[in-house]
């Protein structure tokens, strides 16, 4: 039996993504914090070192004469502390060239990474409500970090922090999001526990190969389409011909003859091998598109159980896997989301 704490793993290493200047679409996208922790981080030692030069240049005055104390004054005079308002503006990086502002920083973040980070907190709280909805808990959420300390080998804290590192979480309150996410897509897809031995057999029993046919769109739109008109007992390889955009299987009816597994992009392998024969797909999202698949045939495993037994469980993680990331996706385009500032007015284009 092998624990589906896996998942949570996987998820942590797809977490790791770096911060583009305006290319990232859609709400769901997840993009890391760094920035937002950069610039409060850096505003507060800024602030920091401008009260603690104040503090310090206090004690001096109190202790030094009055030539010093004048000196000191002067000083003052000439040069612009960081920190300090400059008209209606407060000042935290001084040069020669210039002073930059809070307001030009800020500014600056806002237009290099303002929507990868809005997007990310959008996601935040509808999770949040989620997670409120379906009841995890706090306690949830420690638990499966422990866990996941445990697989890891963290001994330390340390330790821990640098397993965390090395995927791309960088503190404590990302792990935490991110956790809570992945208890909340569990829950509501139903995929949680173990991935047991029967559950290996059966896919066992399914087979090493299938033979199936598709139809590739390019919108869920046209794919839901095409769905319904196949429900109503349309032909197959007609719709193929009508609607596919794949060359290679469109004037063929949609075939793609046998293939093993492993051999397509995961969505589609794990999706093609979770069907009976006979039975069609609901529309199956990859980085082609949209397919519609129907199995036509089976061919059974030529190796035993104990030979493809790790490979038949990555294939139900994937499906697993796929799952949740459809069930996120439905979660995010059911949540009515107004976007207020100008700025960010085509935040939710595609």
């Amino acid at each position: 039996m092998q624990s589906f704490q896996y998942p949570l793993c996987c998820a942590i290493v797809k977490r790791k993504i770096t911060c583009e200047k305006k290319q990232h679409k859609g709400v769901g996208q997840k993009v890391k914090k760094k920035w937002v922790l950069f610039a409060s981080a850096l505003v507060v030692v800024l602030g920091a070192c401008s009260n603690g030069d104040a503090a310090e240049e206090e004690n001096t005055e109190n202790m030094d004469n009055g030539d010093t104390e004048t000196e000191a004054q002067n000083e003052e005079e000439d040069v612009t502390e960081i920190g300090e308002s400059e008209g209606d503006e407060t000042v935290i990086v001084e040069t020669s060239a210039g002073n930059i502002t809070e307001e030009e920083f800020v500014d600056r973040l806002v237009d290099l990474y303002g929507e990868a980070v809005l997007r990310d907190m959008i996601e935040d709280k509808i999770m949040e409500n989620q997670a409120e909805e379906l009841g995890v808990t706090e306690e949830d959420i420690q638990e499966e970090i422990e866990d996941l300390r445990e697989t890891l080998g963290a001994e330390s804290d340390e330790q821990f922090l640098q397993a965390l590192q090395m995927q791309g979480i960088g503190n404590e309150e990302d792990l935490r999001s991110l956790v809570q996410h992945h208890l909340v897509l569990q829950r509501l897809t139903g995929d949680e526990g173990d991935i047991d031995d029967a559950e290996v057999r059966a896919e066992y029993d399914r087979g090493e190969e299938v033979e199936a046919r598709h139809i590739l769109v390019d919108d869920e739109e046209t794919a839901e389409e095409v769905y319904e008109r196949l429900m109503d007992g349309e032909d197959f390889s007609e719709l193929a011909g009508e609607y596919s955009t794949d060359p290679g299987s469109r004037e063929d009816g949609g075939s793609l003859g046998f293939f093993r597994r492993g051999t397509m992009v995961p969505p589609f392998d794990a999706a093609a091998f979770s069907l009976d024969e006979g039975e069609i797909s609901e529309p199956v999202r990859s980085d082609f598109g949209y397919h519609i698949i129907e199995v036509t045939d089976r061919n059974p495993f030529e190796d035993s159980f104990e030979e493809v037994e790790d490979q038949l469980r990555n294939t139900i993680f994937q499906r697993k896997m796929a799952n949740m990331s459809k069930r996120q996706q439905e979660l995010y385009d059911e949540v009515n989301v107004e976007i207020i500032d100008e700025r960010f007015e085509d935040l939710l284009d595609d």
